[in-house]
């Protein structure tokens, strides 16, 4: 063999070493043990009542959300997935410890849906109202698990009136993506799975973020007609009104509306739907559960 042809061999095979450790290093290894464990001891998870191996089940859909927030590039590249899911509560709906009251409502549809059967079968003292007894109020927030998006789980909202929901759903037009529905609209769209709504204590000061929220993510007259375009995003710039993304709006909208109130805790990077309530509001100013639909 002609030594420029072993020169040859030599430098593809130094190549080909070159490109294998790369792809190697840039798939993550995921320790999801390491994660379950650390869900627990955040108190997140209760072992008996949620085990690994079902946890591990449900994160094959989790991931499936985190690559395609990856792959869609809606999410940071560098944000791991053992990041992410704690980001968004290890996928668990918000624990619901300080409740004011807690109110569900009961159909025809509804006599065999979990939250009956968790009447009868959790330890806790609930009050059980028809769906018209209950009425929103300004600044309430609304978090489901009807849906989610990429790099996403679940989805938020926020009431800018006593009949009236602002959100962004992602879908649709990314350009002029937030959204006004009425309640009984809002409610039918996710009406799939569970919707909790969050109360303040504070309730002028929930109406004033209502105002704001109505004045900067929907009309700058407060008026019906829409004059206000937001671009939909996953950014990790938090403090900017556009682009947002649902949570993101939520907090902002609580972030400026509350003025010198120190209602949320400082944060960088994003917020979640399903982290919105324990981990962003202060403990002086956490919104209590007080309705599930």
């Amino acid at each position: 063999m002609k030594k420029s042809s072993i020169i040859l061999i030599l430098m593809l095979v130094t190549i080909c070493s070159g490109i294998i450790p790369m792809h190697i290093k840039a798939e993550e290894q995921i320790d999801y043990n390491a994660i379950y464990n650390q869900a627990i001891k955040e108190g997140v998870i209760n072992q008996q009542e949620l085990s690994y191996d079902d946890w591990l089940k449900e994160n094959k859909e989790f991931k499936k959300v985190y690559d395609a927030g990856i792959e869609q590039n809606v999410l940071e590249p560098s944000l791991s997935y053992a990041e992410w899911i704690k980001l968004n509560n290890y996928g668990q709906e918000p624990k619901d410890e300080n409740i004011d009251f807690t109110s569900y409502t009961l159909s025809e549809q509804s006599i065999s849906s979990p939250a009956v059967s968790l009447l009868s079968t959790k330890k806790t003292s609930v009050k059980v109202t028809q769906l018209s007894s209950f009425k929103v109020k300004p600044g309430d927030i609304f978090i489901t698990n009807s849906t989610s998006a990429a790099g996403i789980l679940g989805h938020s909202a926020i009431a800018n009136g006593s009949n009236h929901i602002l959100d962004m759903p992602g879908y649709g037009n990314k350009n002029d993506n937030n959204r006004q529905l009425t309640v009984s609209q809002w409610v039918s769209k996710y009406n799939k799975g569970w919707i909790k709504v969050y109360r303040l204590k504070n309730s002028s000061l929930a109406a004033k973020v209502a105002k704001y929220a109505d004045r900067h993510y929907w009309s700058t007259k407060g008026a019906a007609t829409k004059n206000i375009h937001i671009a939909y995003k996953l950014t990790p710039h938090l403090y900017s009104v556009s682009p947002s993304y649902c949570s993101k709006l939520v907090y902002d909208a609580y972030w400026y509306g509350s003025g010198s109130a120190s209602v949320l805790v400082k944060r960088s990077g994003y917020v979640m739907p399903y982290n919105l309530i324990n981990n962003d509001f202060t403990s002086k100013y956490r919104p209590s559960l007080v309705h599930r639909y």
